[in-house]
């Protein structure tokens, strides 16, 4: 390996392993009520500059390869054809073109690392390492936040300060108290769910790896320590996404390769039963989350979600074909006329929504995010569904172009699948992770982070097929 192949991989490397903590740098902020609007602000982020950086490094050594595979078409061309029409949406986008074209631009520069990863990554591990070092950081942090019941003063990962006295922080009720919810660096408890069991959908075949004892051990640690951070997150709807696809996994094992499966359990067992105790001393915390009339916390959660659902129909009402334009749901709700935004970024009052939701908002005096205390704020956060926002802000075109990416991904892993390929049901457990946190959150549609774990996803399908014999060749990725 040459020097600019080093480069390129410890380049790849730091990029994967970032994509959870969200640093970032607010350029243009906007403001209502002295509150900051996150979802109508203007941010430069640290995994845009990896990402960029990388592609730039890829172009400088273009000239040596002189090869492109433009990968699965049926997988390629609807990612494609997706980032087209949200260029074209900016075109009718209301009521803030720049928001658009911002949210354009972040899509095409994942896109363009979607391109990397299929033409760049023979070896899957590639991938995997690197994320799984990510899992093991962001569980830890978890488990730290969880247990001292506050944030770590960790701002210079992108740590929220998070205080679960505080109104609006997410916690569950135990006995009365209130118990934080872990974030890890990232934006949300649900997020680092969905991280999370994204992370242990990909990375699981590695615990049935032919290698060495001392290896096969290695992953195990990394699955317990990530279970742990995910039950700690106390996700509902990544809870759901791991306990539908590791059964269908294990069904999937006992019949294609259970022998494999015994060896792996006799190494496993440890954990998995430190795991199971982890979960029943918490039992108190994870009951409620799955009760909607365990408490007025998740009776609030519900409740939110059915006003989204009342805000979502009356901003489609007004743009059922085209949609409102990529990036513009948000501001739709506040400003149904779309009207732009007032001087100084200011965001105009009378909203047409009917809920309340959190605040994160910068506090310089604290010198990191916080959610906001003032109950009496209107805020507004994008319908929990990314097939809605898609509908929404991209029309009926927009929502078809997405239910094809996400059927050619799945349709491509259980293709991988049926040789009885373990990566192949890795890729299909993602997809369907995707698909499925999808009906009940935005953060795949809305947040960096999110968008980078959705193509990451896909980039998994993808490098899976380019180095499969059914590209007419083996790669490294058969198991």
């Amino acid at each position: 390996m040459n020097f600019w192949q080093k480069i390129n991989q410890w380049w790849l490397w730091l990029t994967i392993f970032a994509i959870p903590f969200s640093v970032r740098k607010v350029i243009a902020p906007v403001f209502h009520q002295g509150v900051f609007v996150d979802y109508a602000s203007t941010s430069l982020f640290l995994s845009d500059l990896l990402i960029g950086g990388l592609l730039l490094l890829w172009a400088m050594d273009f000239k040596r390869t002189g090869r492109f595979n433009w990968g699965p078409k049926c997988l390629t061309l609807p990612l494609l054809l997706l980032a087209g029409w949200m260029c074209l949406s900016l075109v009718w986008a209301k009521p803030d073109v720049w928001m658009g074209v911002q949210a354009a631009l972040r899509f095409l520069l994942y896109v363009g690392f979607y391109f990397y990863l299929i033409n760049r990554v023979a070896d899957i591990k590639a991938l995997l390492y690197p994320l799984m070092a990510g899992m093991v950081v962001q569980s830890g942090l978890a488990i730290a936040q969880y247990f001292t019941n506050h944030s770590l003063g960790l701002k210079w990962l992108g740590e929220s300060v998070l205080d679960p006295i505080q109104s609006g922080i997410p916690v569950v009720l135990i006995d009365g108290a209130r118990q934080l919810r872990a974030h890890g660096t990232l934006p949300h408890a649900n997020v680092l769910g969905g991280y999370l069991v994204m992370g242990l959908a990909m990375m699981w075949p590695l615990l049935f790896d032919r290698g060495r004892l001392i290896n096969r051990l290695s992953w195990w640690w990394v699955a317990g320590i990530g279970l742990i951070g995910l039950i700690l997150s106390l996700s509902r709807s990544a809870g759901a996404a791991l306990i539908g696809g590791g059964l269908v996994v294990l069904i999937w094992l006992a019949l294609k390769h259970s022998a494999r499966l015994r060896q792996s359990l006799r190494i496993g067992w440890p954990i998995i039963l430190a795991v199971v105790i982890v979960a029943l001393t918490q039992w108190q915390a994870v009951v409620p989350r799955w009760s909607a009339d365990s408490n007025l916390i998740e009776q609030i959660s519900v409740r939110s979600r059915q006003e989204q659902w009342q805000e979502f129909k009356k901003v489609y009402a007004n743009y059922s074909v085209t949609g409102t334009g990529i990036g513009q749901y948000f501001l739709n709700i506040w400003q149904p006329a779309g009207r732009a935004l007032l001087p100084g970024g200011q965001l105009p009052g009378n909203p047409v929504g009917t809920g309340q939701a959190d605040s994160w908002q910068y506090r310089s005096d604290l010198g990191g995010w916080s959610y906001s205390t003032d109950r009496s704020l209107n805020y507004y956060q994008p319908v929990h569904n990314i097939y809605l926002l898609a509908l929404a802000e991209l029309g009926p075109v927009g929502l078809g172009l997405l239910m094809w990416i996400l059927g050619a991904a799945a349709y491509l892993a259980v293709r991988l699948g049926r040789r009885g390929r373990l990566w192949g049901v890795a890729g299909l457990w993602a997809t369907v992770t995707i698909a499925v946190i999808g009906l009940v959150d935005h953060y795949w549609w809305t947040l960096p982070s999110g968008r980078l774990m959705f193509m990451l996803g896909l980039s998994l399908v993808g490098v899976l097929w380019v180095n499969s014999d059914y590209n007419g060749k083996y790669g490294r990725t058969e198991s």
